[in-house]
């Protein structure tokens, strides 16, 4: 059955003479991959076929779950490529990038993850948004905290208060809003508990 959904393209390697194999994330699949047979002829058959680009893919499932999919089409929805314009923003973007394509379960619903990602590249590529933009460790505090909150890896604190900063996070990397107020000593106290989850969790960095 042919199908369609989003996808941002986080890694882009060459397959076979001509294709492409794409790497990334989908709301709906979590991590997925996709064939482009010809794709290295990207002006011709794949100009949406990048790294750091949303695109709306059709792709044969067959219900399966499989992660390896031919794409047959795609569109360019959103571009982050200007995100390369900044060497710091790059980087970012490429341990972001790194640390979900690691750790992200294939097949799985990741909304939270998804929407979050797309506000930190909206941040990093220096798009308009409706808030002040997100600082290099905001950005990794948003995309971290939605994804161990949606995989069920966040705990809960006996602080009520904390439980609703965490929360309030969490919504503003979704709906690239303005974060909780905090200090930037807090931010950086923030990054290094989620670090020490996350190796808690035993995921990779």
């Amino acid at each position: 059955m042919i199908t369609s959904g989003q996808f941002i393209i986080l890694d882009k390697r060459p397959y076979q003479e001509a294709g492409l194999l794409l790497r990334g994330i989908s709301p709906d699949y979590g991590r997925i991959s996709f064939i482009l047979h010809g794709g290295q002829s990207l002006k011709k058959s794949a100009p949406a076929a990048d790294i750091f680009r949303e695109v709306e893919v059709e792709f044969e499932d067959d219900g399966n779950g499989r992660e390896l999919f031919t794409a047959v089409k795609m569109e360019l929805l959103t571009d982050y490529s200007a995100i390369a314009d900044n060497q710091r923003n790059y980087r970012m973007a490429g341990k972001i990038s790194a640390f979900l394509l690691n750790n992200m379960p294939p097949g799985d619903v990741q909304l939270h993850s998804y929407e979050s990602l797309k506000s930190v590249f909206a941040n990093l590529s220096g798009m308009e948004c409706p808030h002040e933009p997100w600082s290099l460790i905001q950005c990794a505090v948003v995309l971290k905290s939605a994804f161990l909150y949606e995989n069920g890896m966040l705990p809960e604190s006996a602080s009520q208060q904390q439980n609703e900063f965490m929360e309030n996070l969490v919504a503003s990397g979704v709906d690239n809003s303005a974060l909780p107020e905090c200090s930037d000593a807090y931010w950086e106290q923030l990054n290094c508990w989620l670090n020490e989850l996350i190796a808690f969790h035993q995921l990779k960095r």
